[in-house]
């Protein structure tokens, strides 16, 4: 497991996979200081979805574009309906998901692209933000992989989807998992349980430790999960990088989902193709 290495600018901190800033693509996932949202949602909120002021959302997300580049009207997000559709989006898709969730690229959890000067953008807080990068191609993806992407191959169908679209090599293929819970604090049930033993066996839960204890609950690494997808799709171990930290145990500077009980922002995590000049 590689980590992704970060930085601090002007109160935001942010994180980078190794193969960002080659000039041919910029990708980070942020954390949720250096906003303007007040609590619950401080700081750096970019879910319109959340109840926060929407005005504050805005700002954030401005906030990161002088980080990515670009302008915010160059972003595309998905509407992340935790399911496994993935959308291949071009130039004419700008704006989509942007200024509002309403507009977003509906009904999917994954888009890719090789237009440059197109933003791709997922929202996260504990789900695993996944980013791609074919550097032979000049194309890139992302995807928002929680239990029931995971179990239903998201990154699977996001590789599918860069072959059949741009001649993609998995072998080519960088990719980076962002900030999002782990297994020391995922805990499920029988019925995500089964379906995680049904798509990747048994050795993919491990025994709850905690009091009581509950024989149908398990700890679960979506992380594992979806390294196994990727480099059963041929993706090379060392080309698949991981923030390493958990959403949870690090809800400080990472919105964390289930450890605020549901009320709380989202992470932004990004990948870009730098315009042309």
């Amino acid at each position: 497991m590689t980590e992704a290495w970060g930085r601090t600018a002007a109160g935001m901190e942010m994180w980078f996979p190794s193969w960002s800033h080659l000039g041919q693509v910029r990708a980070v996932c942020f954390g949720r200081k250096g906003g303007v949202s007040e609590k619950p949602w401080d700081s750096l909120n970019v879910g319109f979805h959340v109840e926060d002021d929407p005005q504050n959302v805005t700002v954030n997300r401005q906030r990161c574009v002088e980080v990515i580049g670009g302008r915010l009207e160059d972003w595309v997000m998905a509407q992340q309906v935790h399911g496994h559709k993935v959308a291949r989006v071009t130039s004419q898709d700008r704006g989509k998901g942007a200024y509002t969730a309403e507009n977003a690229v509906s009904g999917v959890d994954g888009l890719v692209c090789d237009s440059p000067g197109v933003t791709l953008g997922i929202l996260a807080a504990d789900c695993v933000p996944v980013l791609f990068y074919d550097p032979r191609r000049g194309a890139v993806g992302i995807a928002h992989s929680g239990w029931k992407g995971t179990v239903g191959h998201l990154v699977r169908e996001v590789v599918s989807v860069m072959k059949q679209s741009f001649g993609t090599d998995p072998s080519d293929l960088n990719v980076c998992l962002g900030p999002s819970i782990r297994e020391c604090c995922y805990e499920v049930g029988a019925d995500v349980a089964r379906h995680v033993n049904t798509e990747f066996g048994s050795s993919f839960l491990v025994a709850s430790p905690h009091e009581p204890k509950r024989p149908d609950h398990f700890m679960l690494s979506l992380q594992n999960c979806i390294r196994s997808d990727l480099m059963g799709c041929g993706i090379p171990q060392e080309k698949i990088e991981d923030f390493g930290e958990c959403t949870v145990c690090h809800s400080d500077y990472l919105f964390s989902h289930r450890e605020s009980l549901g009320k709380t922002g989202r992470l932004l995590s990004v990948v870009r193709l730098p315009a042309k000049r």
